[in-house]
């Protein structure tokens, strides 16, 4: 790797500018991916097995099991597990319990909304830690997460942008959660079936965009912090 090199905003491998290594950018076109799959996929297999007459519980919680078999098939490829992989079996495995137990279509929908709050609220939490949420997450999405840690470990603005950053998904998710929830209980089902999942992926969208946004406008404060410690 030579010694000038620009930092990619599509993601990839860690750059260096005048031997300073940087931290990967995170890419979108994996995080969109991710999250168009999760909703996108599911919400068909769920219109295609309520049509065909099974229940509304099952139909959806069959719909959040392709979400895990896609887990699957992504550790079966790299025989590694991302922090949203873990995210998305354990709203699957609580959704599929809440369902089961209470026999409410409704709840199936609303245990979406609880998890995504107590993410929330675990983001929270989490910047009372060596390291805040969203830095595992983003991470995994790097082309090169050695290069996140090394950054951590060196730049004391690179640690500020992460915690701001967890702030912003904190509060976002836990807003989302609020109103989804809201949804499910005034809309009819199949509506609140796709209004519910649509609304959480704009969101995640809207705070994907906004991350991305906000890591391209201070990466080059993260560059100088980074070159002031070399």
């Amino acid at each position: 790797m030579s010694a000038e090199q620009e930092p990619d905003d599509r993601g990839g491998a860690a750059t260096e500018v005048g031997e300073i290594r940087q931290p990967a950018t995170t890419s979108a076109k994996r995080v969109f991916k991710v999250v168009l799959t999760d909703v996108g996929i599911p919400y068909l297999v769920y219109l295609l097995l309520s049509r065909i007459g099974l229940s509304d519980v099952f139909a959806l919680a069959a719909a959040g099991g392709v979400s895990v078999l896609q887990v699957g098939f992504t550790y079966l490829r790299r025989r590694a597990i991302s922090a949203l992989s873990v995210l998305i079996i354990t709203r699957f495995s609580l959704g599929v319990v809440a369902g089961l137990i209470t026999g409410d279509a409704r709840m199936v929908l609303v245990k979406d909304s609880i998890i995504t709050g107590s993410v929330g609220v675990v983001a929270a939490v989490s910047l009372l830690l060596a390291r805040p949420m969203t830095y595992y997450i983003r991470r995994d999405f790097a082309g090169d997460p050695g290069s996140w840690d090394e950054s951590w470990a060196r730049s004391a603005r690179f640690r500020q942008v992460n915690r701001v950053t967890t702030i912003v998904w904190a509060v976002g998710l836990i807003a989302e959660a609020t109103i989804r929830i809201g949804l499910a209980f005034r809309l009819p089902l199949d509506i609140a079936a796709i209004a519910s999942p649509t609304l959480g992926a704009l969101s995640i969208l809207a705070l994907v965009t906004w991350t991305q946004w906000y890591g391209r406008r201070t990466q080059e404060s993260v560059r100088r912090d980074l070159a002031s410690r070399s």
